[in-house]
């Protein structure tokens, strides 16, 4: 066996067995090269270094007694092969971008990967005015460079696996069509558990000027999402919000003819868990060809998906743009971006997205007028509840006259009933002489 071969076995014993076969058996270097397969050279070298780089002492030991690998390595350590494995590379990153990146993600917390480390760092810092020069840097850092960090600092990222290690996915995504499967949930923004330390305080110092909740209206098949936010909770933020969001949908597409199923959770801020409630809200949304149903907090997993993506709004929106979020009015600019880059702009690699964004998946999919949904507003709903109630109005209309119909059994509503109901909302207002033309004159 050659000496390259002998030595990937143990390096050092290698060695030193080519030295004793010199100065304990008596051969010659050449007779010694040719029986340990390498050139003289190497035997002359060898012998040279444990001459000059060893005491006395030691190698009188070495040469007589028997050692263990541990107490080899110790003694014959200046005989040990320099590593030949470059350093450093001229293009890889910096130590102070090395160290930069370490803080992102040990103290941070942004246990990412590189791919998308690379984009939450371009997104953290791509206002060069503000930014320092090394998180400039950053921003302008090449995916293999953050690789190689990864690499060489052993930044690793921990993933969740199935017991038995096979993927399940949550629906048939090549079966399903756009907007006919949905999730609906709110998320609270000031929370501690996914948000590093330095974010949280911060947040919590502007509790009083920004809100508090984000509402999350998401397409399964797309991963397209619908987002508003409030100050406060309430049952009719989430029934108003949902209302306006299908109107704009059915609106845009046309596509009326095809079901909506929409999952929620037993917040207060949707059914709360009353099964009567949630059919007083089905009936309802069937005027819109939806329905909506409670997920059972015990077996149902499909909310896994809206979760997931709360998870990216603080990986990818929170932390790294949090420290620019002043008051209302930057945290409407931030949530606005935010919501144009998270659909418009950002890859998605979920289950049936092949790395597509969720407005590429809508493009795909031959839905009509999908270029509107640009024009989706970002709310604060405390402010506009009252926008969205004139929005919404005249799907109530429809539903009460239909409530009033079922109570007749079907028979058509006379005009004054028709106006009894129309009095309670605002966009059905007539004028006092209309409103003669449903009396008759008394006499």
């Amino acid at each position: 066996m050659s000496y390259k071969l002998l030595k990937k076995d143990s390096q050092l014993l290698t060695k030193l067995r080519l030295v004793r076969r010199i100065k304990v058996d008596g051969r010659s270097k050449v007779e010694t090269a040719f029986s340990f397969g390498c050139h003289r050279n190497t035997v002359s070298n060898l012998v040279h270094a444990f001459e000059t780089d060893i005491s006395p002492l030691v190698q009188q030991n070495l040469l007589i007694n028997s050692f263990s690998l541990d107490q080899l390595e110790k003694l014959l350590f200046p005989l040990k092969d320099i590593s030949t494995k470059p350093h450093h590379h001229p293009r890889q990153a910096t130590q102070s971008q090395t160290d930069r990146v370490k803080e992102i993600f040990l103290e941070l917390k942004v246990k990412v990967g590189p791919q998308r480390l690379s984009r939450i760092l371009k997104r953290k810092f791509k206002d060069k005015d503000t930014a320092s020069p090394l998180d400039a840097s950053l921003a302008a850092m090449k995916l293999p460079q953050l690789k190689g960090i990864y690499k060489r600092e052993r930044l690793k990222v921990e993933k969740a696996r199935t017991a038995s290690g096979v993927s399940r996915p949550l629906y048939d995504y090549t079966a399903l069509s756009c907007f006919e499967r949905m999730h609906f949930d709110t998320k609270h923004l000031l929370d501690k558990k996914s948000l590093p330390p330095k974010v949280y305080d911060y947040f919590s110092s502007h509790l009083d000027t920004l809100p508090k909740y984000e509402w999350n209206l998401i397409d399964a098949k797309s991963r397209f999402r619908f987002m508003a936010f409030s100050y406060e909770l309430n049952s009719e933020y989430g029934l108003k919000f949902l209302l306006f969001c299908l109107q704009f949908i059915r609106t845009i597409t046309n596509n009326i003819n095809q079901g909506v199923v929409i999952g929620e959770d037993n917040g207060m801020e949707f059914c709360s868990g009353s099964l009567p409630k949630l059919s007083n809200w089905n009936s309802l949304l069937k005027i819109l060809n939806a329905q909506a149903y409670a997920y059972n907090p015990y077996w149902d997993v499909r909310k896994n998906l809206i979760e997931r993506s709360h998870r990216i709004d603080d990986d990818e929106w929170l932390i790294p743009r949090g420290e620019y979020i002043t008051d209302e009015k930057s945290f409407l600019k931030e949530a606005d971006d935010y919501w144009y880059y998270t659909n418009f702009e950002r890859s998605h690699g979920g289950k049936g997205m092949n790395d597509r964004t969720p407005f590429e998946v809508l493009e795909n999919s031959g839905l009509l007028g999908v270029n509107q949904f640009m024009k989706f507003p970002i709310l604060i709903l405390d402010h506009h509840i009252d926008s969205l109630r004139k929005c919404t109005e005249p799907l109530l209309f429809e539903y009460d006259v239909k409530l009033a119909e079922e109570k007749r059994q079907g028979v058509l509503l006379d005009p004054k009933t028709l106006l009894d109901i129309s009095s309670k909302y605002d966009f059905f207002i007539p004028n006092a002489q209309k409103v003669l033309t449903y009396y008759l004159p008394v006499l």
